[in-house]
């Protein structure tokens, strides 16, 4: 064996901590054998490296092995729980000696020596954490007959007894159960695994388990899934099989989801009663999507039944259908009450009162004109969310308010109609009627805008019945979406119809006069009120400099309809030139202003981590620029997968008296981020004997070219005492 099989890593104090050679099951391999080729890892005490998946901190070991073009695939044996940072952080790997290998065919015509290879990529952690990276390459002879080869093949055999297994070899049935589905963007939800050996005692085949472990964490590992957030929550002995677990999982959806269906992976850890190595591996759908399958997952709740549709309970009947259109008209109904659509309802009020001095067949055109406008924009959004299903996404209420254009369009909308009512321009009047326009009733067109402009600004509230009717029907055939949509709509307009034709309503109402106009103005700060809270979404969306770039936009429409209105009366051509100014102005500034993409910050400049220190981001050159300015700097050499890292950020660089002293000895805080590989990062830590973070400098405008080095586990006064002594 070659010494390139061979390789040390992780060199930490002169010292490896990882050790890996290239090993293979066959000391003389025929042609056309498979053959097992794997990397034994030996860490030293105390150190481990990571499994295909490393849990909730490190980063996930990346082995391949080969012959040539051939590629195995490799096999992972069931990893250890680490209970990492106070038991706060949980990841899985191996310590002491790991061998991860795969099965890979020798060339029909392969002679004389045939050339393995293997390539490795991992991170070895004790306290620090030390990237290691390998090429190993042996070569192995090619006989007539097969050897085993002596002292390497008992560690393919070892590790191969201790893979995870299905259910039918280890004779333990799970089953997998959702708490609901499809599971949607930014929801919890919960995984109940049951692994059940024995069904009742004495059954033939029965397998015996174990007792469930002290530590819930300890008894399943599971894969990663794509902007999904996993942790074991509880496990304990099976309340109805005589021999079994019952292990449940919390998780939650993040912002940015995916929205295809995944597969989620477990491992339930159990041994046997006699101490047999039982891990089980299941495999199941992860149901993003409400397909026929991610139904029959679904079981509504612990004590469900398989096959189940979604909501429903053991020995419930499915909702009628006359119940879900009845729901979803009075979900529509108090929707009116909902703080998103109150301000078009103060506006719908307003013209109410002028309404009623008129005529009951023009109060009636009135009301089918609002009414036409709130169904004809729920059946084009009802048509949308059709359509997406149709290629295969899933949708939930509200979904618009998502993309941050859409929030864009709509505070622009908002703000042109509050411009409306403080009179910076009119709409549908012509000049010989500008004398009239407080006494103008609203246009049927008008009706039509006010029943849309609710819609829009109805669709991200719930209100009492609506979750029931909406869920129904987003999970239902398209005619079903556009009838529950369609009675959804009437019931939104059905208190402002009935309103407007109540007989004596005129009566207990004021009349018309000069008082309105001040109402109308007061009307258009209840639409400022709704534009500030879509710049709040638009802040939760795309953070402060998203919301400013939208407020800059509105500030653009605004001034564009007052253009507009200084030349809406004049002549033609007066108009239409300020028309033109009023669409460049709104164009041009949403070109430049209406991009959410989230900068990379450059060095220098302030990270946007979220926590309450403004970290700077490092190079030689910021640190030195704020040296010269006078400041002390400490410097924290991190890395998202680095969990003592974490550990440090959380209960020490951010504890209230750590704030105080950065403040009070005006320390600027420099953060150089290691998570993805960065050459200027790797020679500053090897500048200081490090190979691997956290590293913390704490540098002295007084001595520039001699920082301190802090340890690598921090303390609150060992830090506060560093910054103390170097702005001094």
């Amino acid at each position: 064996m070659g010494e390139s099989a061979y390789g040390e890593d992780g060199f930490d104090d002169g010292q490896p901590r990882a050790r890996k050679r290239l090993i293979v099951d066959q000391g003389v391999v025929r042609p056309g054998d498979v053959v097992r080729v794997g990397v034994l890892f030996e860490m030293d005490p105390g150190w481990h490296i990571y499994w295909r998946y490393s849990g909730q901190g490190g980063m996930e070991t990346e082995v391949e092995v080969g012959i040539g073009e051939e590629i195995g695939e490799i096999r992972w044996p069931e990893p250890t729980v680490y209970h990492e940072a106070g038991g706060r952080i949980i990841t899985f790997g191996y310590g002491g000696r790991a061998l991860l290998y795969g099965e890979v065919e020798v060339p029909a015509d392969a002679e004389g020596e045939i050339e393995v290879r293997g390539e490795v990529d991992y991170l070895v952690c004790e306290v620090d954490c030390i990237p290691g990276q390998a090429s190993l390459i042996r070569r192995v002879e090619v006989g007539e007959e097969s050897e085993r080869a002596a002292g390497e093949w008992e560690w393919f055999a070892y590790s191969e007894g201790r893979l995870p297994r299905s259910g039918e070899e280890t004779g333990v049935e799970l089953q997998v159960r959702y708490s609901h589905t499809p599971i949607g963007v930014g929801e919890e939800f919960r995984v109940e695994i049951s692994a059940v050996g024995c069904e009742e005692t004495g059954e033939p085949g029965c397998v015996m388990l174990g007792p469930p472990p002290e530590r819930a964490a300890d008894a399943v590992v599971y894969e990663g899934i794509e902007a999904v957030v996993l942790e074991v929550a509880r496990v304990s002995a099976h309340p109805e099989a005589a021999s079994g677990w019952f292990v449940e999982l919390k998780g939650r959806t993040t912002q940015d989801q995916r929205t295809d269906d995944g597969e989620l992976v477990v491992v339930v850890r159990a041994r046997g009663a006699d101490g047999e190595f039982l891990a089980t591996e299941g495999m199941e759908l992860f149901p993003r999507n409400d397909t026929e399958e991610g139904r029959k997952l679904s079981l509504g709740g612990v004590a469900g039944e398989e096959g189940e549709a979604p909501g429903e309970r053991p020995g419930e009947e499915p909702l009628p259908v006359w119940l879900v259109l009845v729901l979803a008209f009075l979900g529509g109904a108090l929707l009116n009450l909902m703080p998103c659509v109150f301000p078009v309802l103060a506006v719908k009020v307003f013209s109410f009162v002028q309404l009623v001095q008129e005529e009951r067949q023009s109060v009636l055109a009135h009301s089918m004109c609002y009414t036409a406008g709130i169904v004809g924009s729920l059946m084009a959004l009802a048509a949308v969310v059709i359509g997406l299903q149709v290629v295969g996404t899933q949708v939930g209420w509200g979904f618009q308010f998502q993309e941050p254009l859409f929030i864009a369009v709509v505070g622009a909308v908002v703000v042109v109609f509050a411009l409306n009512l403080f009179g910076v321009f009119e709409v549908t009047l012509s000049p010989g009627k500008l004398q009239e326009v407080v006494n103008e009733p609203p246009s049927h067109r008008r009706s039509v805008g006010e029943g849309v402009l609710a819609v829009v600004l109805a669709t991200p509230c719930s209100a009492p019945f609506l979750g029931t009717a909406v869920g129904f029907a987003l999970a239902s055939s398209p005619v079903m979406i556009g009838l529950i949509f369609f009675v959804l709509g009437l019931g939104l307009a059905a208190p402002f119809v009935v309103l407007t034709l109540v007989p004596g309503a005129a009566k207990v109402l004021p009349r018309p006069g000069a008082w309105m106009g001040v109402f109308k103005q007061f009307l258009g700060f209840a639409l400022l009120g709704t534009a500030i809270w879509l710049l709040w979404l638009m802040g939760q969306m795309t953070g402060i400099g998203g919301a400013t770039r939208v407020m800059a936009f509105l500030l653009a429409c605004a001034m564009g309809v007052w253009v507009f209105g200084l030349t809406q009366f004049r002549s033609r051509r007066a108009k239409w030139v300020g028309l033109a100014v009023a669409v460049v102005m709104v164009v041009g500034t949403g070109f430049v202003t209406l991009r959410f993409e989230e900068p990379v910050p450059a060095d220098g400049e302030e990270t946007s981590s979220g926590g309450p220190i403004a970290w700077k981001v490092w190079s030689e050159e910021v640190v030195e620029a704020e040296l010269q300015a006078g400041r002390a700097v400490f410097v924290d050499f991190t890395a998202d997968w680095c969990i003592t890292c974490k550990v440090n950020e959380a209960n020490v660089l951010e504890h209230p008296s750590v704030l105080e002293a950065i403040e009070e000895y005006d320390v600027a805080m420099v953060m150089a981020d290691w998570t993805r590989r960065d050459e200027r990062i790797r020679l500053k830590l090897a500048e200081f004997g490090k190979a691997g973070v956290p590293m913390y400098l704490m540098y002295s405008p007084g001595d520039p070219p001699n920082p301190r080095v802090l340890p690598e586990l921090l303390t609150r006064d060992r830090v506060i005492s560093e910054m103390r002594e170097a702005s001094q």
